[in-house]
């Protein structure tokens, strides 16, 4: 072992990544109601499946917003982003 600690995986990636999948696969499954409801001349039913999919869409990206905000809080110290800090740090500063 060359002392290396495994990276834990936050709750937050977890959940971001499962709205994500479930997104994913809820479309994928709403498209293929729509093209059964297009086969089958039901038309009808267009508008409440494509509304499903806008929904699905809306809740994805309020998820992914708070998972990024909260990303970039997680990256900053004193008010300036982690990377610009490292490559402005001095040797007298080791508290970041």
């Amino acid at each position: 072992m060359s002392g290396r600690r495994k990276k834990r995986t936050s709750t937050s990636h977890i959940i971001a990544l499962g709205v994500l999948l479930m997104d994913a696969v809820t479309t994928l499954a709403v498209l293929d109601l729509c093209r059964l409801a297009i086969l089958r001349q039901y038309q009808g039913a267009l508008p409440y499946l494509t509304t499903l999919i806008g929904a699905l869409q809306a809740v994805t990206a309020i998820v992914l917003t708070a998972y990024y905000g909260k990303s970039k809080a997680e990256n900053t110290k004193g008010g300036i982003v982690y990377d610009a800090a490292m490559g402005k740090m001095s040797e007298s500063d080791t508290d970041l």
